[in-house]
């Protein structure tokens, strides 16, 4: 009976993450207009896949021209804030969708 329990077959369920949920995080988190470490924008806790959905988010919003990213020496820390023109409306849309 025992070893019968360690050979059934479960799953695991994980949670799905959302780009553009994320997208709307970073922006909420970057809404005072002041800069944020690169690093702190991730949740260790989420894993592997929590640090992708965090970094194609930051992409997205960079393609979009929200992001501020600023590096002031080589292999220094990386800084982001929003674009002080007008994440607002943006911000609104990415909820809608």
């Amino acid at each position: 009976m025992r070893r019968a329990q360690m050979f059934e077959k479960h799953e695991v369920a994980r949670e799905v993450l959302s780009t553009r949920e994320r997208m709307s995080n970073i922006l909420a988190t970057l809404k005072g207009g002041h800069f944020v470490n690169f690093s702190d924008l991730f949740t260790p806790e989420e894993g592997r896949i929590g640090v992708v959905v965090t970094f194609l988010a930051m992409l997205e919003l960079i393609k979009e021209s929200l992001l501020d990213i600023v590096q002031h020496e080589l292999l220094g820390p990386i800084h982001i804030k929003a674009r002080a023109d007008g994440p607002g409306h943006i911000e609104s849309n990415l909820l809608d969708e």
